[in-house]
């Protein structure tokens, strides 16, 4: 609540998240006037949840990426606003 508090005295338009495993409470989401969006290392709705880099190469995908997308309620499972793909090469490396 203390959080929540001081974070609500600020104001904020948006909110940014990125390597955050826990689904956000309302509490927290309707805070910000814009919402709060998520980086995530995946081509979502592919690999959504924990470890996307990892289970993506442990099935050998041949491209990759980041995304953007608006937090909400379910993990990983809000609109999303851009992509960014990357290709991966034999050796497992992200280019």
């Amino acid at each position: 609540e203390w959080f929540l508090a001081n974070l609500r005295a600020l104001e904020p338009q948006i909110c940014v998240t990125a390597a955050y495993g826990n689904i956000l409470s309302t509490k927290f989401l309707t805070i910000p006037k814009q919402g709060t969006v998520n980086i995530h290392p995946s081509l979502l709705p592919l690999y959504r949840g924990a470890a996307p880099v990892q289970r993506a190469l442990q099935d050998g995908v041949k491209e990759t990426g980041v995304s953007l997308a608006f937090n909400v309620r379910e993990l990983d499972a809000g609109p999303v606003l851009a992509s960014q793909r990357t290709g991966v090469d034999n050796d497992i490396k992200v280019r």
